[in-house]
């Protein structure tokens, strides 16, 4: 139509079709307005299925011309509604079918069809790695999570896939239904829960979604380091400048050993001459020497004095400062205080269950109407049925929370931090904690005496800060907890 109204198909060329309705499946006045403006060019339109030829060159034919693409154009649009209609009805049985049967035995990656008992299975390897990949998402984002997982995985995981795999819901058993719009494009219908098989359960994938969500609303921008050797990523200060610490990895010496180093961002990006850049090594003995006191401390018993004396360790002067820490070690190792979330979810829980109840009384009084329905109606409805979605989306993204905060480490003593810090999972883990919980290191090094002093805050909580140092030598730094330094692991 275009080229015919440009002139590049001029008077005298011919347009040719299968049939009129290859041409327009229009309604009637729609279908011959449309070959009308054709013709009126002077292009000619021919039909092969009839071999007939349709012109303004001959006027003694407009009548015959106007009755045939007339009769023909209502045919194609009545066939084309008839069909649209079927598969439109055919669908909906199909779609509210899904409520109690299955309604076909195509299925998303991890389930199959199982002919013998007719329902869906779970298939377990490929079930693992979408358990690996929601595992992942609650400490990174989705692109390392599927570089990981396409180490070992059948298929290949992009982050489309994984985005529509939450989208569908299906890892917690849940069909994502759909319906055709009048234009005939989909969209978005319901969720039939129970359709498959649960992979994973509502907690846990709750929590890797909210965990996705902190992380585009949190702010913590930057490079993740090779394997997550840097357990204090996004926690970690130069307590000078208060500006975060950036991990580098260099070799050095004959021995081409890996070395890691904590600097200063303000070093790194030259805003000024700061000299704060230390050995990871050295800072990660300081947090193991902060934990060994803050576990022998928990194990003293406060009640005796005699017990105290005998127990030298510290400076009496110490122990009344470990005092006033004493409960430090459950803040930072134990579940925290959920008790405001879990209020708020309940309370949020009881407004959405009065939302529903209303919704239903509503649409029992739509019943009832024989006629027109008053728009003010209607409205109530729609924003019932708002705010329904509105809860249960905050709902899922506190619960989903709280999963990731009531997360605990099995800690004791610094050989438990050790034996996290051995694999990548622990030390994923490890730095999850420290920023769930709002843990801050603000660190600083005497290059002179080569001691470490680490400044422990939490976010929030102005009354709670405490201070530790240790003395390295800079020959195997963490030979006092067992090890001689960290190479074994950072290679």
């Amino acid at each position: 139509m275009d080229r015919v109204e440009s002139g590049e198909i001029e008077h005298g060329d011919y347009i040719i079709v299968e049939s009129i309705d290859r041409l327009t499946r229009q309604k009637l006045t729609d279908s011959v307005d449309l070959i009308q403006s054709i013709l009126k060019k002077g292009v000619r339109l021919h039909t092969v299925f009839d071999n007939k030829t349709y012109s303004y060159d001959d006027p003694s034919r407009d009548l015959e011309t106007l009755i045939l693409v007339g009769v023909i154009a209502k045919r194609a649009h009545e066939e084309s509604d008839t069909k649209s209609k079927r598969l439109k009805s055919a669908w909906v049985k199909k779609r509210d079918a899904a409520e109690t049967n299955v309604i076909g035995k195509q299925c998303p990656y991890g389930f199959r069809y199982d002919e013998q008992s007719q329902s869906f299975v779970i298939a377990e390897e490929e079930a693992q790695e979408i358990r690996h990949i929601f595992g992942l998402l609650k400490h990174v984002g989705v692109l390392e999570s599927v570089k990981q997982v396409n180490q070992y995985s059948k298929r290949r995981w992009t982050r489309t896939a994984v985005l529509a795999l939450i989208k569908s819901r299906s890892p917690i058993g849940v069909l994502r239904l759909q319906r055709r719009n009048e234009n005939g494009s989909k969209a978005f219908d319901r969720y039939v829960p129970g359709y498959f098989p649960k992979i994973i359960d509502e907690i846990e994938f709750d929590a890797a979604v909210s965990a996705m969500k902190n992380r585009l609303t949190g702010g913590n921008s930057g490079r993740r380091t090779l394997h997550h050797y840097n357990i204090f990523r996004h926690c970690i200060q130069c307590e000078e400048h208060q500006r975060g610490m950036i991990f580098n990895l260099q070799i050095l010496g004959t021995e081409k050993k890996r070395y890691a180093y904590l600097v200063c961002s303000n070093k790194a990006e030259r805003v000024c001459e700061c000299d704060n850049r230390i050995r990871f090594e050295l800072v990660f003995g300081t947090f193991l020497a902060f934990v060994k006191k803050l576990s022998e401390n928990r194990y003293i018993d406060e009640r005796t004095d005699k017990k105290r004396k005998d127990f030298t360790w510290f400076s009496q002067e110490q122990y009344k400062q470990m005092d006033t820490v004493n409960d430090a070690f459950s803040r930072f190792f134990s579940v925290r205080d959920t008790s405001a979330p879990k209020e708020e979810i309940r309370a949020k829980k009881a407004t959405l269950t009065t939302e529903k109840t209303t919704l239903e009384m509503l649409e029992a009084s739509l019943a009832q109407f024989d006629g027109i329905i008053p728009q003010t109606f209607i409205r109530r409805v729609a924003d019932s049925e708002a705010r329904i979605t509105v809860l249960e989306s905050e709902i899922k993204s506190l619960e989903g929370s709280l999963a990731i905060e009531a997360e605990t480490l099995e800690i004791t003593t610094y050989e438990d931090i050790l034996d996290l810090y051995e694999t990548e999972e622990g030390r994923l883990k490890l730095n999850t904690f420290f920023i769930s919980r709002g843990i801050i290191f603000d660190v600083k090094i005497d290059k002179e005496s080569n001691t470490v002093g680490i400044t422990v805050r939490i976010k929030g909580e102005d009354d709670f800060k405490l201070y530790t140092h240790q003395s390295f030598t800079q020959k195997n730094p963490l030979m006092p907890f067992g090890i001689p330094d960290l190479s074994h692991i950072i290679k």
